[in-house]
């Protein structure tokens, strides 16, 4: 029932971000798009591969130097543990259609230390966002 009303608010969310990107960024008004929702994340780990909670994290922009906005399915992050939502399609304009850095740091709950990555994301004109660059898995030492 919540996934089947999580997948129904992307959607939603995502739709009406192509038209409203589209008029306010100058995109391709014309462009067709697929009707699907597009949302992905990164795994962090211990040192064994083992999924790991991770209690403080953050995404920033490095073009722009700015917090990357915590999406709507970022209050379902800790339903597994180590997960962490990165971006979905609505959010698509805070990143460019070329791709943007964003630097991802989170803290381990277990041990305390803290990991910062990089992760290419695009999003801006293009129909979706999409992962260009970077690990799907981090591991705490």
């Amino acid at each position: 029932m919540y996934k089947k009303l999580l997948l129904v608010l992307v959607m939603a969310i995502s739709l009406s971000a192509c038209k409203k990107n589209g008029k306010k960024t100058g995109c391709d008004t014309n462009q067709i798009c697929t009707a699907e929702a597009v949302a992905f994340g990164i795994a962090f780990t211990d040192n064994q591969g083992k999924p790991t909670i991770v209690e403080e994290y953050s995404l920033k922009n490095l073009r722009t130097g700015k917090p990357v906005t915590r999406t709507p399915m970022g209050a379902y992050t800790d339903v597994v543990a180590g997960f962490v939502w990165i971006a979905n399609d609505g959010i698509k304009g805070e990143f460019s259609s070329e791709g943007d850095d964003v630097e991802i740091t989170a803290k381990s709950k277990a041990t305390g230390q803290v990991k910062k990555v990089i992760v290419k994301v695009s999003g801006g004109c293009n129909c979706h966002v999409a992962k260009l660059s970077g690990p799907d898995t981090v591991k705490f030492d």
